[in-house]
């Protein structure tokens, strides 16, 4: 019979030091604080940089699209959408199908961002890898991948259990 509060097997401890999942949590924090640092020498807010990425591959798409794509929710989408067009980074306009519906699109100034954004991504990327050699970061993005979709599996299966209807 385990001990209650061992961890299992292959499972460290929590507070340990060794919790993959708090590891996980702090890269990702101080890669955000880091690339928003960047974002804002560009001017910029974080999100921002993924509107105009989208933007420059789906040009035109609607509010709920962005909102959808971003994962974020639709008022949240139309604040950022809001303040970028504020700053001249895209503009809205009514689509031809449907009046009601808004289509949002990159202009130049938006455009003229995107060299930044990569700049900004790459410096980001080589600060997290620094002391890292190519095998470590391959096996780094092959596990994170492995992560992500183990995770990602999860989320669906729990996502059909919560949508049947219980009898």
């Amino acid at each position: 019979m385990a001990k209650q509060g061992a961890a299992k097997p292959g499972m460290a401890k929590s507070g340990d030091g060794k919790d993959v999942g708090q590891a996980l949590t702090l890269a990702a924090r101080r890669h955000r604080a880091y690339t928003a640092v960047l974002l804002a020498d560009i001017g910029l807010f974080p999100g921002q940089d993924q509107v105009l990425q989208l933007l420059m591959e789906l040009d035109g798409v609607t509010m709920t699209a962005i909102a959808d794509a971003l994962r974020i929710k639709p008022p949240t989408a139309s604040k950022m959408i809001a303040r970028m067009a504020a700053q001249g980074l895209l503009e809205r306009r009514g689509t031809d199908d449907d009046a009601r519906k808004v289509a949002v699109f990159i202009t130049d100034e938006g455009r003229s961002r995107i060299d930044d954004l990569r700049k900004t991504a790459r410096k980001v990327e080589k600060q997290a890898l620094s002391g890292f050699d190519d095998k470590d970061i391959r096996r780094l993005r092959r596990l994170l991948k492995k992560l992500a979709k183990n995770l990602g599996e999860h989320t669906i299966e729990q996502s059909l259990e919560d949508a049947e209807p219980e009898i």
